[in-house]
């Protein structure tokens, strides 16, 4: 066989493996949350500054994790009046040791935030739907408006929220 005649074969079965492989591929992606399902999911939605990160093992001591807490400035849903949400999250580092999980929330020390939790079996709070339940908080410089995911207010953010959370709530 000359290299002419090996190369439509060898796209035709690369194209072959693609067709198997691609399918199950888009399958694993995550969809994206409405506004709207973030709000109905979560229990806590508040909106404040990240104080503390710490990194520790969990109790049987085979993953880390870290728990966030979160200076709250506003409650949206829930919450009541501690001034204070601590979050767990997959991940970290102890001792050297790092852990990463992908589709999961990251934080960092003093980034402002909008965070959507709900209740473990552990009765810890987790970021809903991973890092779709998180948004940094920003200041944009030419309008000075508080903004969350680049286009969109914090104002019309808890609108959104609020609106989603009478709603759930039948009033």
């Amino acid at each position: 066989m000359s290299k002419r005649s090996r190369l439509p074969l060898h796209l035709v079965l690369s194209m072959m493996v693609l067709s198997l492989v691609a399918p199950a591929a888009l399958r694993c992606q995550s969809r994206i949350a409405t506004t709207d399902e973030l709000a109905k999911r979560a229990e806590v939605i508040a909106v404040g500054k990240v104080t503390r990160l710490e990194s520790e093992w969990n109790e049987t001591r085979t993953m880390i994790r870290t728990r966030v807490t979160v200076s709250v400035d506003q409650y949206v849903k829930g919450g009541g009046s501690e001034n204070t949400l601590t979050i767990y999250v997959p991940g970290g580092e102890v001792g050297g040791i790092g852990e990463v999980y992908s589709d999961m929330a990251t934080f960092r020390r003093d980034e402002s935030v909008v965070v959507f939790a709900e209740r473990d079996k552990q009765n810890r709070y987790r970021v809903s739907a991973g890092p779709q339940g998180k948004f940094t908080v920003k200041r944009d410089e030419i309008t000075g408006k508080v903004m969350v995911s680049g286009n969109r207010t914090l104002d019309d953010l808890t609108k959104e929220v609020k609106r989603a959370a009478q709603l759930q709530d039948g009033n």
